[in-house]
């Protein structure tokens, strides 16, 4: 019998990118995504500071007044994925598929599984030993947590979905319960390893990792290729 050729997903470094940038390009994304317009697409990504809350997020979980939010230079955002509190900022890694999850063992628990397993893979390759924690998506090193996991299933189709602290300020996380778990802190790649570590080398581990998981080939993609190819055609 002849093997499954693996399918193929565009994959689009978006750069520095902010919240409501990120979703415009999500939400329209994966609108095309379930009209069969395109194939699926990897998004990756940083956010300036931000604070956002899920559905059914608790802002009590949110530490710091709004006001001072804003002084401190960090947007606050509600957000229609699962989980609670998250803090995104440079130095963290946003990985979001807009994925067709429909034929997938699991669907939404072994999409779940995958992605983990993803960060999980990452994480071997530079020697860090994470786990997961069954209450909780997401990806933790001695309790620390280091990936999270929140997404939206839109009619099968995937957006949002993990985060993964490369080398961010640390401190700056304690604006929030992680997750909406008190007294949880977080931890990174570079500060597990006590040396520097280049997120753009963590992005190609990363690709590999995804490619690996999801047994599919990656197409990279430039930000302004994705519009034109995806965005304008449907404006025409």
């Amino acid at each position: 019998m002849e093997s499954q050729q693996p399918c193929v997903c565009l994959v689009c470094q978006l750069g520095l990118v902010t919240f409501p940038e990120a979703m415009e390009f999500e939400h329209r994304l994966i609108k095309l995504r379930f009209e069969g317009k395109i194939g699926d697409v990897l998004l990756i990504f940083e956010h300036p500071p931000t604070i956002t809350l899920g559905t059914f997020g608790n802002k009590e979980n949110v530490l710091v007044p709004l006001g001072e939010l804003k002084q401190r230079g960090i947007a606050f955002y509600d957000s229609d994925r699962g989980g609670d509190a998250t803090f995104n900022c440079p130095g963290q890694l946003v990985i979001h598929p807009i994925m067709d999850i429909r034929k997938r063992p699991g669907i939404l628990r072994g999409y779940i599984t995958d992605l983990e397993e993803v960060a999980l893979l990452v994480l071997r390759d530079y020697g860090a030993a994470a786990e997961r924690w069954p209450q909780h998506p997401g990806i933790w090193v001695n309790g620390k947590q280091i990936a999270a996991v929140g997404l939206h299933i839109s009619r099968g189709v995937s957006m949002h979905g993990m985060s993964l602290n490369v080398n961010p300020d640390l401190a700056a996380f304690k604006v929030i319960n992680l997750c909406g778990i008190p007294g949880r802190s977080a931890t990174s790649i570079e500060n597990e390893l006590g040396h520097d570590i280049s997120i753009i080398e963590v992005i190609q581990s990363v690709q590999g990792s995804f490619s690996k998981v999801f047994h599919i080939d990656l197409r990279p993609i430039s930000k302004e290729q994705l519009k034109k190819e995806c965005f304008e055609p449907q404006l025409a």
